[in-house]
């Protein structure tokens, strides 16, 4: 019974949802710092990969404000706007088109790539998934969105080293993403048996918190039991 309740734990931890479309800079500005599929292993601006709902702001996300971010065509985001609307109604075939259009005229703009690859996680399309949360990397090197997106992919694969190294890069690129903080806990509790590690970034996730999470806490609270501290 207990091995079950964690399985779940992980299941909602990990990231299956679509909060897909984290937003085309956050996703974002067309550019992109977002995530999606909401991971928690959590993606988006904030829940988890438990389901998220489907933000389409066009903002900076998490990149810091000095970081230019590239500009967005009246067309491209209008077009963008259309294809979160897909989206939100689960016509994931059509948003893809439209995503693909603006990755073709404007591949420096990395929310996109990112919508993109949670389209393809969503279809457990892996190696496209990975390419595109690469590509919107490469399009915006401070894109922790894509690295948390890429930790949580490599996560659901077994690949423990890559996950770890993509949630810490996520954290070296932008220190206040809480989601990547939270994701490293899973991965160090559930998968890696590293518990005091995984207690420290459970409390780092919430203290970015104005409120508690009640789940984590009772996460927290389970590890603290057990380690006897």
């Amino acid at each position: 019974m207990r091995t079950l309740k964690r399985f779940t734990r992980a299941f909602v931890r990990s990231g299956t949802g679509i909060m897909l479309l984290v937003m085309l800079n956050a996703c974002v500005s067309l550019d992109g710092e977002h995530s999606s599929v909401m991971s928690s292993e959590s993606v988006d601006p904030g829940d988890e990969r438990t389901g998220g709902g489907v933000s389409s702001e066009i903002a900076r996300g998490g990149v810091p404000a000095d970081i230019p971010m590239p500009h967005v065509s009246d067309e491209n985001a209008e077009v963008f706007e259309r294809a979160v609307s897909f989206i939100r109604a689960g016509q994931l075939e059509e948003a893809e088109v439209l995503l693909l259009e603006i990755t073709v005229d404007q591949p420096e703009l990395a929310g996109p790539w990112i919508n993109l690859g949670q389209i393809y996680a969503a279809r457990d399309q892996v190696e496209e998934a990975r390419q595109s949360f690469e590509r919107a990397i490469r399009a915006n090197p401070w894109n922790c969105a894509a690295h948390n997106e890429l930790g949580v992919l490599a996560r659901l694969h077994g690949d423990f080293q890559n996950a770890e190294r993509h949630y810490l890069a996520c954290i070296e690129k932008i220190p206040n993403y809480k989601n990547a903080y939270l994701n490293l806990g899973i991965l160090y509790e559930l998968y890696l048996g590293k518990l005091s590690e995984a207690l420290v970034y459970y409390r780092h996730y919430q203290s970015f918190l104005n409120e508690p999470d009640r789940r984590v806490q009772g996460w927290v609270m389970d590890l603290e039991r057990r380690l006897g501290v």
